[in-house]
């Protein structure tokens, strides 16, 4: 079986494109285990939980650099005097800890993105492990390295290296006089099923991420729905996790949630979406709803309404209006909202021109009169 390293930052989250490769490495069949720089769990593109994760840990650095002082003091010696005149201490003292995780882990290769700190860490556990190293080569590292002495130094001895363009193999050919015979340029791949033009019809919702704004039962209808022309879209922010409630569900490929927008962002969603939902329900802890701000908003954005009579929405809303508190009752309501939508621009103009007549500045106007005046 091979058990491959790949020494990365996930400071910032991965680069999307190692993410994808690391995903799909593992999904033929490749052992991956993510010896990270810098960690951080809350990216998007954070490690998955399920994958193997080694994180730097300071105490385990400093006993690992004691064992290789024990075990192979000359060795030991000899790194450390190269790594003080290449001003690469801390990628060795990096490299002590994780190579004897990697000989735990029974690794049997290394890869490393980028030529950069990364890259000398990875040239350090070959070293003290003699395994086999792989690179692939980006841009940064031969444009501006951190340290561009040392990867002039070092970039021969890996065993073979990636580069992602054929000027990023002329580059290492021509200025760092690597042997082309290590050299393969693979270009990066992307998802061709995701990133593909697709016309389906979009539901957006807006609203705190809480009870009573009724994401169960959304989540619930768009299962009960099941159709692949529509997709959901979630915008603000709140206590709920609605992340795990989609994946529970099973629809992560018809909802994309996103956090809490300001009125420019939230402006082209309501441009470009076709249908408004807010399937508001009465809780013990909030209560029932006014007449929320995020539908007006929709109707003069002369969205498809679909929503509950709870509190005064109502006074607000003719229709579609769908009993709350009930899944059912909402897909019925979203599948009518999908066969309107022939006639989306009738209702939206119908919906606009209630707003305008009754939820303008004419209102501010009042308000001041009643107050001030």
């Amino acid at each position: 079986m091979i058990k491959s390293a790949y020494i990365v930052s996930t400071g910032k989250g991965l680069e999307s494109f190692i993410y994808r490769e690391v995903e799909e490495m593992i999904k033929k069949g490749i052992n991956i285990t993510l010896y990270v720089t810098k960690y951080n769990a809350n990216d998007i593109f954070s490690p998955k939980k399920e994958w193997k994760v080694e994180i730097i840990n300071y105490f385990s650095v400093i006993s690992s650099f004691i064992i290789y002082l024990f075990l192979t003091p000359l060795k030991t010696f000899k790194l450390l005097n190269k790594s003080i005149k290449s001003k690469t201490i801390i990628e060795l003292l990096i490299a002590f800890d994780y190579s004897l995780k990697m000989k735990k882990e029974n690794i049997n290769h290394i890869h490393c993105h980028f030529g950069d700190r990364k890259y000398f860490i990875g040239i350090y556990c070959k070293e003290l492990l003699s395994l086999p190293l792989s690179l692939t080569v980006h841009a940064h590292e031969l444009y501006a390295n951190p340290n561009e002495n040392f990867f002039k130094e070092s970039v021969h001895k890996a065993d073979k290296i990636i580069a992602i363009s054929e000027k990023n193999r002329d580059i290492l050919i021509n200025d760092f006089n690597v042997d082309k015979k290590k050299i393969k340029v693979i270009r990066l791949s992307i998802d061709l099923k995701n990133f593909k033009k697709e016309e389906k019809i979009k539901v957006l919702t807006v609203a705190r991420y809480t009870e009573r704004k009724g994401f169960k039962e959304l989540f619930e209808a768009i299962k009960l729905l099941n159709r692949d022309d529509v997709e959901f879209i979630t915008i603000g922010f709140g206590d709920m996790d609605l992340n795990s409630m989609v994946e529970t569900l099973n629809i992560e490929d018809k909802v994309t949630i996103f956090n809490k927008m300001g009125a420019k962002q939230l402006k082209y969603f309501y441009n470009n979406c076709d249908i408004f939902c807010l399937p508001s329900k009465s809780t013990k802890i909030e209560g029932s709803e006014g007449i929320p701000v995020v539908l007006m908003e929709a109707m003069a954005s002369e969205m498809i309404i679909v929503t509950t009579p709870n509190g005064s929405i109502r006074e607000l809303v003719d229709e579609i209006l769908v009993k709350e508190a009930d899944s059912e009752a909402l897909m019925k309501g979203l599948k009518k909202a999908i066969t309107l939508m022939q006639n989306k621009k009738e209702i939206g103009s119908i919906n606009r021109a209630k707003i305008l007549n009754e939820y303008g500045e004419k209102n501010i106007d009042e308000l001041k009169k009643y107050l001030y005046e």
